[in-house]
């Protein structure tokens, strides 16, 4: 399964209140990226790695992230983003997925738990 798949499925399931939506492509290194670098600051271990927005919570400040391990494997993170540079710990908030399925459980498991 893909990411585009993922956000073409869930919104055919859950209609027009889904409220994941993917990112541009060319717009997947863009603001959302400066800003979680800007948030999570020099020390973090993501901060130096290619980093790229995929898909974005409408009804809150969730980010979807995915970056490549050493071996090439492609990891996820949901970053939770504050619009804040001066985070105290702990913040932002995030998740890491090992794949895409496990992206796509978390997505419609909060999505059925938080908005229906």
């Amino acid at each position: 399964m893909t990411t585009e798949e993922i956000f073409c499925d869930l919104p055919n399931k859950y209609g027009e209140d889904f409220n994941w939506h993917m990112v541009p492509l060319s717009q997947s290194n863009g603001f959302l990226v400066k800003e979680l670098k800007k948030e999570i600051g020099e020390g973090h271990f993501l901060y130096y790695k290619e980093i790229w927005a995929v898909a974005k919570c409408t009804s809150n400040d969730d980010v979807l992230y995915v970056t490549s391990e050493e071996l090439g494997t492609d990891v996820y993170y949901i970053f939770h983003l504050t619009y804040s540079h001066q985070n105290i710990e702990g913040f932002p908030k995030c998740e890491k997925f090992a794949d895409i399925q496990a992206v796509k459980e978390f997505i419609e498991q909060s999505f059925i738990q938080n908005y229906m």
